[in-house]
């Protein structure tokens, strides 16, 4: 059982909030209107407190989108309703916003909106693919086989995310096995070598005073350290966030040796999976591309695209208006030149997205096997600062006592 936080409107206009208990947000409702007052207004109540605040995007997680378009799908083809099968799937969502985001939608529908009128509402909680395609799906009849489509295009894009992050992992642990170590030495064992050693009568070589000055700011002012590196990260996101450094960002993760491959090889991917998603689904080729620009995560291709939709819109073919994004491998030209003359465009795109999704893969194994040996020469060139510096002042020590 769960809590809804609701607002009602009774047959004189008067108005009244509260909360009740019920096990879905469809069984809410019903105990509500069996008063016969109007819901205007049902959500799952969060309670109070930090338990009950959202932090971070509101955007759904991939997961999340191949869950709902995968029961909706399999619902609305069994023959069941759109508010039922909304019901339904409240019950079995589990993340926060996703349940509110259904919930919200249940409610909208309720009141007598379309399921697409009701996802649009949800701008900026669903990505753009999701609103056009369901409103497609309304308009041909077949929201069922929409849907299908929809799960297949968010898991294969998935699929695709999780290697990227699988490969990731790697790097990441090195990078933080590093910081752990130096920070390890320099706060604990460096103090205690450099104690011995003065005790000893020994002379402390540079590179050890040196490790004993950073080891001192550490300890005594890591706060400032940690601000400093507070404000990096959210300069960074700053910058990255602004016109210019979105821009320059994505020039940089296009133009960087290997790096450049994977970014190159996975916008591909992502342009022909979801323009094919998109025209399988009746959407015009001006539609599909507006939409797909939208969803590349690289500005430059983003105005790229813009532009090829202008020329799409003055009459240009689409094989003839992304000939000037040369970030974009000469096969998906020759492709969807094929595609259109054929009239197969969204099969041929499918199949290209196949392609590229695999190269993509290879690109980015190729760009982790890269990262480890740095990293590993970095780790081993601060670690071995550290135990130099450590180690210096004992031989010395060693041979003083000698």
């Amino acid at each position: 059982m769960a809590n809804f936080r609701y607002q009602v409107v009774d047959a004189n206009g008067k108005t009244t909030e509260g909360v009740v208990e019920a096990a879905s947000i469809g069984e809410a409702s019903r105990k509500l209107k069996a008063d016969g007052k109007y819901v205007s207004s049902l959500t799952l109540d969060k309670g109070p407190g930090l338990a009950g605040m959202e932090i971070g995007s509101p955007k759904l997680k991939t997961k999340d989108l191949v869950l709902i378009t995968r029961q909706l799908a399999s619902l609305l083809s069994a023959g069941i309703t759109v508010v039922r099968a909304l019901d339904m799937l409240y019950q079995q969502v589990e993340s926060k916003k996703a349940k509110k985001c259904i919930g919200d939608v249940y409610e909208a529908v309720q009141s007598g909106r379309s399921l697409s009128e009701a996802f649009k509402e949800q701008k900026g909680v669903v990505p753009n693919i999701f609103i056009s395609m369901i409103s497609a799906g309304e308009e041909s009849g077949r929201l069922d086989e929409v849907m299908e489509r929809l799960a297949e295009h968010f898991q294969k894009d998935s699929k695709v995310k999780n290697k990227i992050s699988s490969a990731m992992v790697y790097p990441k642990i090195l990078a933080a096995l590093t910081a752990a170590i130096s920070i390890g030495l320099l706060t604990f064992l460096v103090p205690q070598v450099a104690e011995t050693i003065v005790g000893l009568g020994g002379e402390l070589p540079g590179l050890t005073k040196f490790l004993i000055a950073l080891s001192d700011s550490i300890v005594h002012y890591f706060y400032v350290y940690a601000l400093v590196i507070l404000a990096i990260v959210f300069g960074f996101k700053a910058w990255k966030g602004s016109e210019k450094g979105a821009e320059q960002w994505s020039k940089l993760m296009l133009t960087i040796p290997i790096v450049g491959k994977a970014t190159k090889m996975n916008a591909s991917a992502r342009f022909t999976r979801t323009l094919a998603t998109l025209l399988k689904s009746g959407i015009s080729v001006l539609q599909a591309v507006e939409i797909t620009e939208k969803s590349l995560d690289n500005v430059i291709l983003e105005k790229k695209l813009a532009a090829a939709r202008t020329e799409i819109r003055k009459g240009t073919s689409l094989s003839k208006s992304i000939r000037g994004i040369t970030e974009f491998p000469p096969m998906i030209y020759a492709m969807v030149s094929i595609g259109e003359e054929s009239g197969t465009l969204d099969h041929i795109l499918e199949k290209a997205a196949d392609y590229f999704e695999d190269e993509a893969d290879a690109a980015t194994q190729k760009m982790t096997a890269a990262l480890e040996p740095c990293m590993i020469i970095i780790m081993a060139i601060i670690v071995g600062l550290v135990v130099g510096g450590i180690a210096m002042p004992i031989l010395t020590v060693a041979q003083w006592l000698v």
